[in-house]
This record gives C-alpha cells, sequence and structure tokens, in this order.
C-alpha cells in the first residue's frame, strides 16, 4: 500500500505528464466521469459519405439508435423526428453536411432546443483535418485525442456525441489540426453536432 508521500508523488507526476500521455496512462480518469449525459434519441449519419458511414456504424456498436440519410432530411422529418417531438423535446446527434444540421436546427427551435455541441471537420490541401469544436468544456478537452487519432476522427466524434453532458454551464471554442485520409466520396466540410433542450438550471 503506497503511503501518502509516494501517493503525492504520483499525483505530482502524473500531472507533469502532457494532456493526451495522460489521456493515455489514466483513461479512466475523465473530465465528465461522473456527469449525467443527454439521452440521444436518435443518431444521424449520410449513407452517401464513407466517414458519416463509419460514424454511424461506430455510434451503433455504442448503443445508440441510428438513421441513415442521403441528404435529405424529409423522411426522417415526417416520418419520425416528427411524431417523438410532437411528445416533447428529444435530443439528437448526428454527422451530416451543412444542409441536415441548418434544417434541424431550425425546427429545433420551436421545441425549445438548441445545437448544443457543434464540430466543423474541413479537409484540407495539406492532406490534414482541421476540426472546429465547439460546445461544453469536458467535450474539448476529451477532444484534444483528435490530434493524435486523425485518421479515426469519426469513431472519437460518435463516442463524443453519445457522451455530451446533460449540465452546459461552460460552453468553449477549440480548433484541432491532424492528419487524415480523405475519401473520395466525402465533401470538403462535414459536422459533428449534438442537438437538445436547453438546460437552465
Amino acid at each position: 500500500m503506497a503511503s501518502r508521500r509516494e501517493f503525492l508523488q504520483i499525483g505530482v507526476a502524473a500531472l507533469a505528464l502532457p494532456i493526451s500521455a495522460r489521456a493515455g496512462v489514466l483513461p479512466a480518469i475523465s473530465p465528465w466521469a461522473d456527469e449525467a449525459r443527454v439521452p440521444l434519441y436518435k443518431i444521424v449519419f449520410d449513407e452517401r459519405f464513407p466517414a458519416s458511414r463509419k460514424f454511424g456504424g461506430e455510434a451503433k456498436t455504442l448503443g445508440a439508435a441510428v438513421h441513415g440519410i442521403k441528404g435529405d432530411i424529409t423522411d426522417f422529418w415526417f416520418h419520425d423526428l416528427y411524431a417523438r417531438w410532437k411528445q416533447g423535446p428529444a435530443a439528437i446527434a448526428g454527422l451530416t453536411a451543412h444542409g441536415p444540421i441548418f434544417c434541424l436546427e431550425r425546427i429545433a427551435w420551436d421545441q425549445r432546443m438548441r445545437v448544443v455541441f457543434r464540430a466543423d471537420h474541413r479537409y484540407r490541401e495539406d492532406g490534414t483535418i482541421e476540426h472546429a469544436l465547439s460546445g461544453p468544456e469536458s467535450m474539448l478537452h476529451e477532444a484534444a485525442s483528435l490530434r493524435s487519432e486523425g485518421t479515426d476522427w469519426t469513431s472519437r466524434m460518435a463516442s463524443l456525441v453519445t457522451r455530451c453532458p446533460a449540465s452546459r454551464f461552460q460552453i468553449s471554442q477549440t480548433n484541432i489540426v491532424a492528419s487524415t485520409v480523405e475519401h473520395a466520396d466525402d465533401p470538403d466540410h462535414l459536422i459533428s453536432w449534438v442537438i437538445a433542450p436547453v438546460n437552465r438550471a
């Protein structure tokens, strides 16, 4: 059993590590480990794009209910989401092009819901990808691993949106640039997002 002095030395040594190294050494210690998460009704992905399909597959593996679209949310809205939102607000998330999130964001206003997390993913000419993130500070802290997991960013984003914290007192922004592999069928700009009830408590 470690003495108090040894325990403190271990703690100080851990704090001296870079954030990315600490994330690898101490995965169980998360800034949102004990936070309540937003329950997601559905996660939307675009079947046309490899990155979005991979995102949807990972979300399904994580136990989320997923819904595939082909650029148009009309069918999803009229045959699914409209009936659910008539019962009351229900959070949704996704990885899509700009059109679907633009429409869903505006429809959500009438349900007193807002985009509480957004990450714009832009492929760059130098072979990297830029992630411009806005959302709860704990999610952005966790997203720092995108720097080392650039080629598998879709799986990381699926994990992030399924763990969006219910309490959103501190909204932050950050930009992360990482190496990646661009799929020929992917657009230059995709967006990960979470739409949820505004928590003012």
